[in-house]
């Protein structure tokens, strides 16, 4: 066993060489943001200095904690998952004698359906941002890019200006893993970031914003915390019953280009999703309106 040393193993030094690891590997910020909220949650109520001091039963009692506070089935899971790879990396790195995390069952997340906004919501949202101002032509822009590609919320803070081809309609979107993918630009979407670029980047462009396409004001690139509270001042309007973020707009995407007569495989192709599995939800939806359509639609009701 080497790397004894108590310094190296505090669970704030290991976790932060921990999530410096992933961050070498081009995790996310967002992934990056979650895995160490659960670590650093972890280390507040098991309160043990020393991670070889942390026991299966402390983990236990620590996932049990997290569904008495009120959690989620769906925020547990992820918690504890990001928490079994930092103790796995713990174990690879020799800071622990055995691993605390191995031999948990895993826990079903609830099959519920999430709520994806109605095309007429949708519009509403879209119309929102003041495009008499600098800032609503940005937001519009990406309200429009959002909604027409369904980016995750760090491929759009991600985009850059090179990856646009407004020409051709399409954008090069940067996804997880680092995979790389071409997705088409709806009318509207290029016309609206058209504008962007001409009437407003210029405006803002400085010395620190390099090939960023969506920047903030002073030119920085704009972030994925200031992209979630710039978005969230649009959701309330009056017409809009359902909740809706960032991610919504990406189900919204595909759910209403399914509806719309879209294959799947496009849809994953767009999403960047690897497999099929992750469509589920999206299919289950339009399955849900169809038998709605029937039930509404039958003779003799």
């Amino acid at each position: 066993m080497g790397k004894t040393d108590n310094n190296q193993n505090s669970v704030v030094i290991a976790a932060g060489a921990y999530l410096e690891r992933l961050r070498i590997r081009r995790y996310s910020e967002q992934s990056l943001m979650v895995y160490g909220k659960a670590i650093e949650d972890m280390r507040l109520h098991i309160a043990k200095p020393d991670v070889r001091m942390i026991t299966h039963q402390d983990l236990e009692g620590y996932r049990a904690g997290l569904l008495e506070r009120g959690f989620m089935v769906s925020s547990v899971v992820v918690y504890f998952q990001a928490i079994k790879l930092f103790f796995k990396y713990l174990e690879e790195q020799q800071l622990i004698f055995e691993n605390p995390a191995l031999g948990f069952s895993s826990m079903r997340v609830p099959d519920l359906l999430q709520p994806v906004p109605t095309e007429e919501e949708m519009r509403i949202l879209l119309d929102q941002p003041n495009t008499k101002t600098l800032a609503g032509i940005r937001d519009r822009a990406i309200l429009e890019t959002i909604y027409s590609t369904g980016a995750r919320r760090q491929e759009t803070v991600d985009m850059k200006v090179e990856g646009l081809n407004l020409d051709e309609a399409t954008l090069r979107i940067m996804g997880k893993g680092s995979r790389e993918r071409v997705v088409p630009l709806g009318p509207v979407a290029v016309e609206w970031v058209r504008r962007y670029l001409s009437e407003v980047r210029p405006v803002l462009a400085g010395e620190e914003s390099g090939d960023a396409l969506w920047l903030a004001k002073g030119g920085k690139p704009l972030n994925s915390a200031a992209l979630q509270v710039t978005m969230w001042r649009y959701r309330k309007a009056p017409g809009i019953t359902t909740p809706i973020g960032l991610h919504t707009i990406r189900r919204a995407c595909a759910t209403h280009m399914l509806r719309r007569g879209a294959s799947p495989v496009t849809i994953q192709m767009l999403l960047g999703h690897a497999t099929m599995e992750h469509l589920g939800q999206y299919l289950r939806l339009s399955i849900r309106d169809i038998q709605q359509a029937h039930e509404t639609s039958r003779v003799g009701q």
